[in-house]
């Protein structure tokens, strides 16, 4: 069976392929980020949600890293990655693809049959808390999640409609278990860096005009008027790794990085970032 909340991902992946002139900010940021996170070892990075990897420069991250994992459901957008920028024949580049909740499945079955009822979503939240066993050959020094987050999540709210009871318990499920798996992923001492696009000019027509100076505060009135995709406000991001969060015990030196643009020619995106470590175990 067709998955559809698949195929949607797919076709955003097409349609965003020749954004790579325009996003050229973004993905410059990104990668300095990711350079910045490599030490001297030249250790291992794993990037989840690659897709066509126009956030990432794979040439420039070869110079600092050992090996690069590319983990997405959406196997031709991976593979036009590697071709795109001429790593394909590179034996330091690894391809993943799989479903990174492990749900996607029977989210796109109860989005085809709602009747399956509230049963049905408490077990998909039941396996969303349970371990994630993502079969990557980790762990990692870096790991990466790049604007995947908010993808998740629509597949939520495509799946099941925002005004479902359940929707709100479905999607914190599935930002807590994102995270751990990000954490799950990274070798002791390793570092971690979150990206969330978390508002577009659908919603904020004049996100591309603001000028930088005032950037910040505009988003700052953007967020406080509630103008933000489900689940990704940068602040509930940061609120995952502090005080008494779950994982909070786990990591150490948390930042919040400052938010920028995300030029993705048809539209254009707000996005932040989070960067931290894994606390060594003593």
């Amino acid at each position: 069976m067709i998955n559809e909340l698949f195929e949607e991902e797919v076709r955003f992946n097409q349609a965003s392929r020749p954004n790579w002139e325009q996003g050229a900010t973004h993905r410059n940021l990104i990668t300095g980020y990711l350079t910045d996170l490599a030490d001297s070892s030249r250790g291992r990075l794993c990037v989840l949600g690659a897709g066509n990897c126009n956030d990432l420069d794979l040439q420039k991250l070869l110079q600092v890293y050992s090996e690069i994992h590319l983990v997405d459901l959406d196997e031709s957008a991976l593979r036009y990655a590697i071709d795109f920028q001429s790593v394909s024949d590179n034996p330091a580049i690894s391809m993943h693809v799989l479903d990174l909740t492990g749900i996607g499945d029977r989210l796109a079955a109860f989005k085809s049959d709602p009747d399956q009822g509230e049963a049905e979503l408490r077990e998909i939240i039941t396996a969303l808390t349970g371990v994630q066993e993502l079969n990557l050959p980790g762990p990692y020094d870096v790991v990466c999640s790049t604007c995947i987050l908010s993808q998740l999540i629509l597949q939520v709210v495509h799946a099941v409609g925002e005004t479902h009871p359940q929707f709100e318990e479905l999607m914190v499920a599935v930002r807590e278990q994102h995270f751990r798996s990000v954490l799950d992923l990274i070798g002791e001492g390793g570092a971690g860096l979150i990206i969330s696009d978390f508002v577009s000019s659908e919603s904020a027509a004049d996100l591309k005009d603001v000028p930088d100076f005032q950037f910040t505060q505009y988003l700052s009135q953007l967020l406080s008027s509630r103008n933000f995709f489900h689940g990704v406000h940068p602040g509930l991001l940061f609120a995952q790794l502090k005080g008494k969060a779950p994982l909070a015990k786990l990591v150490q030196d948390v930042e919040m990085l400052p938010p920028w643009r995300w030029d993705l020619g048809a539209r254009q995106y707000a996005v932040a970032g989070l960067r931290f470590y894994l606390r060594m175990t003593e």
